[in-house]
């Protein structure tokens, strides 16, 4: 290589030069040894960023490692809701392998263990989810919860969804779950307790106004003016009275038309029927069948308990 730094043209070079013509270096072979010292400087260098491992080059990684591992999970998902769930496993594996700490994979693969009836193996890997740092607790105890009430654990379900309250998870669902659980062992106050807090979350229409905002996140996440105005709104403590002002038609409309207000109503009438309380009874039914019209448990334990009151008057 040294050579090629002290080499004079061609033509002057073969004048002064003792060696025959065909010994000279060729140009091919002056452009081969420059491509072969570019190359050692190239490989010099990634071996120096390799052991200074700056900040832009483990981003990199980190980012190579986040779309690999996603792209896996996405397959698994994919799978799970085709009930394809051994399938689910097996990429949601390969996720965990790229990314050990990644715990949306963890959960959805401890679901699909438990649809396959290893629930053992479910409660293990959602144990395990709830102990890295940033995952999404109230997913990991309702997932956790559901995998108990499979169980028949009823009160370390019940302990489960409670531990959701007050995370991103749907309150409402979470006290109707709850219901459920106390309303299967004949804990009927309970159960009342939890399904009257459902149905106050779901008509309260401050918190329907914050339901409309999440939903709205999504739907302007690239229009920076409106997804600012919406976070600020998301970020007051919004009450009934905040909202008195505005014509809140649209979100009452909702509310008089939504079924899962009418399984609440519905749950209801069953514990009051289960109390004695007729009335109570008749008259959360009714308000189910304002809402859903079609709802057959309604419209049958409707007439029951209606023919029960009219004998009761005549008797």
């Amino acid at each position: 290589m040294f050579y090629l730094f002290f080499t004079t043209p061609a033509e002057q070079s073969r004048k002064k030069s003792k060696l025959p013509r065909h010994k000279m270096p060729s140009r091919s072979q002056a452009n081969l040894t420059w491509c072969l010292m570019l190359i050692w400087l190239v490989l010099i260098s990634f071996g120096a960023v390799s052991t200074l491992n700056p900040e832009w080059l483990k981003k990199l990684a980190r980012h190579g490692v986040e779309a690999e591992s996603l792209d896996c999970k996405n397959f698994g998902d994919d799978f799970l809701i085709h009930n394809n769930f051994k399938r689910a496993i097996t990429h949601y594996r390969k996720a965990l392998e790229i990314k050990p700490d990644y715990a949306d994979a963890m959960v959805n693969m401890a679901i699909a263990y438990s649809r396959i009836g290893n629930e053992a193996k479910g409660i293990q890997l959602l144990k395990q989810a709830l102990q890295i740092k940033d995952s999404d607790k109230g997913v990991i105890y309702y997932t956790l919860a559901e995998i108990l009430e499979k169980q028949n654990k009823i009160n370390e379900s019940i302990r489960c969804y409670q531990k959701t309250l007050g995370t991103k998870v749907e309150e409402f669902l979470v006290y109707r779950k709850i219901g459920s659980l106390y309303f299967s062992v004949k804990e009927h106050e309970e159960a009342k307790k939890a399904f009257e807090m459902s149905l106050a979350i779901q008509t309260d229409l401050s918190l329907s106004y914050k339901t409309m905002l999440k939903a709205g996140l999504s739907g302007y996440k690239d229009d920076t003016l409106h997804l600012q105005i919406i976070k600020e709104q998301l970020a007051d403590d919004i009450t009934s009275e905040d909202l008195s002002s505005y014509d809140l038609e649209i979100i009452r409309r909702e509310l008089q038309n939504n079924p899962e207000i009418a399984k609440t109503h519905n749950h209801l009438g069953f514990i009051y029927t289960a109390q004695g309380d007729i009335t109570k009874a008749i008259e959360h039914f009714q308000n189910s069948l304002q809402i859903w019209p079609g709802n057959r448990d309604a419209v049958e334990y409707l007439k029951h308990l209606q023919k029960q009151a009219s004998n009761k008057k005549q008797g």
